[in-house]
């Protein structure tokens, strides 16, 4: 985090608001850091701690900008009205970034205006509340399909552990297909090589340039295309009449070709498997990193273990969704992972004209990263910001809290439409583990207490790190 000093140069941090399209020409361009290197080095910074890098970036000011490697100049914005204003209030002016379409193709991550009106419309229905509680029971069977495997003295990577259990759940319950827990392995490593072309050591080089991760992240993309035409295919035919009737994301999607929508032009053949691609990597990502970075904090702070411990042993049995009320500390340490460990820790957006933040110009067309991670560590809207307490939840701070203070999912009209899924499967995961295993942290801790983290796409746990399997 910044230091007092720091944080006096900006001040209580109120962004100065919109501005004309005058001032928007007249503006000096964001600065760059005066407390890095030079640009042309900043590169180096990048690639040695991408994490470190943007803390230091906006330690002196809530908007500056950084020189990347064969892509120039990209800014970053790290205050809460200038998230509100890219996301809501002025979002005519943003666009998303062409790497997520290279990703995900013309899903609902990344298509705009009308299209994304109609994308969403159409899939919202299996992510209401109520459609979303439906899937409580089948979320705790897959878990405990997986953990009934594990064995008292056993050492775990959870990062992948819990990857093959989001999947598990994801396929099961959203899609209809039960994957088998031995087997789906090339179906599961392209789910994980979606990440590889926001590797920091491919996405810091120009766009143009052949990496082997690259090079994974398309074999990966093509075997999931594949795969979701394959099961789009296998449904045909037995879709509902009405897509609203559809009881799960495969059946809706089948339902909407079959009832001629695809027609429209706003869900082609393509789309469709654009919409599966999307769903595969959103929908176990989140759940995955918040889940192995939960079991991460209680395994370093007891005291709060100890609690979760005895609100779990406080159910009658496996918890469902009548006991979601019941599980206020569970929910909380969710609540604060998300906050110290947002999993999409940087939202990237396109400027569609030049925009002005705190007097400082961002031009057309440039990358403007807002910087979530460092808003949820921000000692202007959190005490003691950097330390792992789920109890700050207990009273009024998300009312007091400026709206884009605490934002692990978006916000505004674009805010993740599988929020309340990934919710509710951290909650029953965390609580279905914790009545039968604890899990101890095996790895180790930097200078600060924090763990070893890979800022990918999202932000992850560093592959290999271990925790003890001991059954209570």
């Amino acid at each position: 985090m910044s230091s007092d000093a720091d944080q006096g140069e900006r001040a209580a941090g109120e962004s100065t608001g919109a501005t004309t399209s005058a001032d928007a020409t007249d503006a000096p361009l964001a600065p760059y850091p005066p407390n890095l290197d030079p640009p042309w080095l900043h590169f180096t910074g990048m690639m040695a701690d991408l994490i470190d890098f943007g803390e230091r970036a906006l330690a002196t000011r809530d908007v500056c900008r950084v020189r990347m490697l064969g892509r120039g100049d990209q800014y970053a914005v790290g205050h809460p009205d200038h998230i509100k204003r890219v996301l809501v209030t002025e979002r005519e002016k943003f666009r998303k970034s062409r790497d997520f379409r290279i990703a995900f193709g013309e899903g609902l991550l990344t298509v705009e205006g009308e299209e994304w009106r109609a994308q969403r419309d159409a899939m919202q229905p299996l992510f209401t509340r109520d459609s979303v509680l439906g899937y409580a029971d089948g979320i705790v069977e897959q878990v405990q399909r997986r953990v009934d495997r594990w064995a008292d003295g056993q050492r775990l990577d959870l990062q992948r552990e819990f990857t093959d259990l989001a999947l598990d759940v994801l396929f099961a319950t959203v899609l209809g297909r039960e994957l088998e827990l031995d087997g789906d392995r090339r179906l599961r490593e392209s789910a994980e090589h979606l990440h590889e072309w926001f590797q920091p050591t491919s996405y810091l080089l120009p766009e143009w340039m052949p990496t082997p991760a690259r090079r994974r992240f398309k074999r990966a993309k093509r075997t999931l295309e594949a795969e979701a035409e394959r099961l789009l295919d296998e449904r045909a035919g037995e879709a509902p009449a009405d897509p609203a009737e559809a009881e799960d994301l495969l059946s809706l999607l089948v339902g909407l070709r079959e009832a001629g929508v695809a027609d429209s032009g706003m869900l082609t053949d393509e789309r469709l498997r654009d919409q599966m691609v999307t769903i595969v990597f959103a929908g176990h990502d989140t759940t995955t990193t918040t889940l192995t970075f939960s079991f991460w904090a209680l395994a370093n702070h007891p005291e709060i273990r100890e609690r979760f411990h005895a609100e779990i042993d406080a159910l009658d049995g496996p918890p469902t969704v009548d006991d979601l009320d019941d599980l206020p500390v569970t929910e909380r340490v969710v609540t604060e992972t998300l906050r110290l460990y947002p999993p999409v820790y940087q939202l990237p957006r396109l400027t569609t004209e030049p925009v002005v933040f705190d007097g400082y110009r961002v031009p057309e067309d440039e990358l403007v990263g807002l910087a979530i991670r460092h808003v949820h560590r921000d000692p202007r809207f959190y005490d003691d910001p950097d330390t792992f307490r789920p109890s700050r939840w207990d009273g009024d701070l998300r009312s007091e809290l400026h709206d884009f203070a605490y934002a692990p999912f978006g916000g505004g009209p674009r805010i993740c439409i599988g929020r309340q899924f990934a919710l509710l499967e951290a909650k029953l995961t965390l609580a279905t583990i914790g009545q039968q295993y604890d899990l101890g942290w095996l790895g180790e801790n930097d200078a600060d207490g924090e763990p070893p983290v890979s800022p990918e796409m999202t932000l992850r746990m560093e592959p290999g790190q271990e925790f003890l399997v001991t059954e209570r």
